[in-house]
Formats: C-alpha cells, structure tokens, sequence
C-alpha cells in the first residue's frame, strides 16, 4: 500500500478549515498526521514520530533519536541515531511548513473571493476574473513546494536508516513517488 500526498488535498483542506472560521486567518488544525494511508501513518505527537506500518505494528522515534519498534528499546549505532535525529527533526519542520500554509490559506481564500466579487461588481468579464483567480492560486500552490522538498529528504532519511538498521526497514513507509506526486501536484494546472 503506498501512501500518497495531495497537494490539491491538502490545499483544499487547508482553504476550507481557515475559510470555515468567522476570524480566519487563524486557523486551527491537526497536524498530527503528516502522512496518512489505509493503514500506514507517519504522526508528530509530543516531540515523537509515530510509524504505523500496513500490518498496524508501531514505531516510534524520540528524542534524541532514541527507537522503539513494538514498545521495545532497539540498540542503534551512532550513525543510525544521528538518521533518527534527522528523521524527527525533518517530520517536525514538514509540520511547521504545513502549520505555516494554514496561517496564509484564510488570507489567500479572503484574497480570492474579495478578487472574484471585485472583478463581478466592477464589470470584468467571467475569463479575466476566472484568470487572475487561477494565477493567485498556482501562486499559493506554489507555497507549498518546500514541503515537497522536505518529503524528498524525509525519504533518503528514511531510506538510511533502513539500512543501518533492517528493524526499521518494515517502517520505511514512504515512497519515493510521494515526494514526485507532491510536486507533480504543485505544478498541474487544477
């Protein structure tokens, strides 16, 4: 089962959750869950990932890059720490960077309907409004590359202490596909 990031997704749930509140721009999600999937999950909860894996089993990386799988301690080498380190730390910076989207989506949405009603009220035509809409959100879309990149790092981490330390290889549960779907996202036209 492979996991799947959607930057329109994302986007879209983003707009919405600032949008649904009467003083947006202050936006108030949970950004647990990073990557979610049938059964697959990578979640940032207290200062720790979480790693579920397809067949439900956990595990979990705290500071300072300590590793449990299934509530048991695994000895690591120095290097193999220093890739956990890494692997919390990138987990925590791709939750800020989502964190700090939602901030911006309650302006950018505010910014796209006062443009829309704008461009209606002032006689524009349907093509320039639905233009000058379509430019300001590839514009926000584009907001969101860091976290594509991020993804990207997140993986090689991943992938490395996979195999420094093959207990982990069943947790090494994001592809290389999702960093190339998340930009792929990014840069469509929808």
């Amino acid at each position: 089962m492979k996991l799947k990031i959607s930057v329109f997704s994302l986007l879209v749930l983003l707009l919405c959750s600032a949008c649904s509140r009467g003083d947006a721009p202050q936006v108030n999600m949970n950004f647990n869950y990073l990557f979610n999937s049938g059964n697959h999950s990578v979640q940032v909860e207290d200062g720790r990932v979480i790693i579920t894996n397809d067949a439900g089993n956990q595990a979990v990386i705290t500071q300072p890059g300590a590793l449990t799988i299934e509530g048991k301690q695994v000895t690591v080498t120095p290097q193999a720490k220093d890739n956990l380190q890494q692997y919390l730390q990138t987990t925590q910076q791709i939750r800020q960077q989502g964190m700090d989207i939602a901030k911006h989506a309650g302006s950018f949405a505010m910014g796209i309907v006062g443009d829309v009603l704008g461009g209606l009220f002032s006689g524009k035509n349907d093509q320039d409004i639905e233009r000058n809409a379509n430019h300001s959100a590839a514009q926000f879309k584009q907001s969101v590359l860091p976290i594509c990149e991020s993804v990207q790092k997140l993986i090689q981490v991943q992938d490395a202490v996979a195999v420094k330390v093959p207990a982990f290889k069943p947790y090494a549960v994001i592809e290389d596909k999702d960093a190339s779907d998340c930009v792929k996202d990014v840069n469509s036209k929808d």
